[in-house]
């Protein structure tokens, strides 16, 4: 068997001669996931030197038209022989598939007169922004004070119980259940979005657990502190690399999401494939019975605290759940961090880690990609994203190679 590629943007044209069995169907799985890491979301298979089909090679080639499909890009046969193709007809390939101008139900189209490119004054990322996405605004309430998590354990007042439905995201310190007592050792670092919750638990857990919500009930957390916004996107910002650029920069992405808006202060949730991330959790909690406070003075912090010395999870997929602001004002300024040495911008976000899934270059639902990722990826980590503006000696920021964001203003805290 031999598989020849040729690459061009973002299509690819495999040609395959040989037989198509089962190992080398492991091995044309192989090639096209790479792929896909890369960028390419139209693969073309010239099949006109293959002499048989496996039904392994079949079903491995189905699964990638499918993805494919759901992704907005494609998998197309061309020169298939007789034989060949009354292997696929037996299997039921859905040639409906193939081709441009199709539709994958629950993911509305827009067309690409509907994106406008922006940020011109971007050096890392090339970024385009919707105008077809209707209009909304965000409410953003505070949960707890992020001081006090320094000055005492926190009790059951300094918490909050909050349902998480899919209108509802936010991020902090938590843990899922419905009770200060069920929950008070296990606050950890915690991200909600569309009515599913992610948090790594602080009681010496060795894996970050989750609670996928549905129509009738909404998922419950204990929050001590963090933010949660309410209501409805008005933007979706659209990203990727430019030129030799390894990553966007997250502080980059952010005020470029906070631009597009319009506004001084912004909620957004972010779907990206990365290219690492600097972050931080727990490994004690606040709330824990032996009473002391968090502590960040060295040695003190690394009993807390559970930090990389670099940038971690290259080539993974995150959701990253955040506010971002142009100033730091009121009662919202501590629940803010700087996001860059200017001092302009400032934000926190947290990032629910799962295995690599390739993102849509076009449209896609929040609640259809978000639901996806929880059902049908694992979940590796949920981390509290940092700057570290230790100079040459810090990880720096956290890095996307692309993906998608929904954006919109905040015109309400409480």
């Amino acid at each position: 068997m031999k598989i020849d590629a040729a690459r061009e943007g973002g299509s690819t044209v495999l040609r395959l001669g040989g037989r198509l069995d089962r190992e080398w169907a492991e091995h044309l799985s192989t090639t096209l996931e790479e792929l896909l890491q890369e960028g390419v979301r139209s693969v073309t298979l010239d099949l006109s030197g293959v002499t048989y089909v496996s039904s392994a090679a079949t079903k491995v080639l189905t699964r990638w038209q499918q993805e494919l499909a759901v992704l907005r890009g494609e998998v197309l046969l061309t020169s298939v022989p007789e034989a060949v193709r009354e292997t696929f007809a037996i299997i039921g390939w859905d040639w409906s598939l193939e081709g441009p101008g199709r539709s994958v139900a629950g993911l509305p189209e827009l067309r690409e007169s509907s994106w406008q490119s922006g940020a011109g004054s971007a050096t890392s990322g090339q970024f385009q922004m919707s105008s077809s996405v209707p209009a909304g605004t965000l409410t953003c309430r505070l949960h707890g004070h992020p001081d006090q998590l320094t000055r005492a354990r926190l009790e059951k007042e300094d918490c909050s119980i909050m349902d998480f439905p899919r209108a509802v995201f936010g991020l902090g310190l938590g843990a899922i259940g419905g009770s200060y007592e069920e929950c008070q050792e296990r606050l950890g670092e915690l991200v909600a979005v569309e009515g599913c919750i992610a948090y790594f638990p602080s009681d010496g857990a060795r894996m970050a657990d989750y609670l996928v919500g549905n129509e009738s009930a909404a998922p419950r957390a204990v929050l001590a502190s963090g933010l949660t916004c309410e209501g409805g996107f008005s933007k979706l910002v659209r990203f990727n690399t430019q030129g030799e650029a390894e990553a966007v920069p997250l502080s980059e992405l952010a005020a470029v999401c906070l631009e597009a808006t319009g506004a001084r202060v912004a909620g957004l949730v972010i779907a990206g494939e990365t290219a690492g991330l600097s972050g931080a959790k727990l490994r004690r909690s606040p709330g824990g019975l032996d009473g002391s406070p968090l502590g960040f003075e060295v040695p003190a912090v690394r009993e807390w605290l559970s930090f990389a010395p670099e940038r971690i999870y290259p080539l993974t997929t995150t959701l990253i759940v955040g506010v971002v602001a142009r100033a730091a004002k009121g009662a919202l300024a501590a629940h803010l961090r700087p996001l860059g040495v200017t001092g302009q911008l400032y934000g926190h976000f947290h990032a629910a880690v799962f295995s690599y899934h390739p993102l849509p270059r076009r449209t896609v639902e929040l609640a259809a990609l978000v639901r996806s990722l929880f059902e049908n990826h694992q979940l590796r980590d949920v981390l509290h994203l940092l700057w570290d503006d230790r100079g040459e000696a810090g990880v720096g920021e956290s890095g996307l190679v692309r993906g998608v964001g929904w954006v919109a203003p905040i015109t309400q805290v409480s």
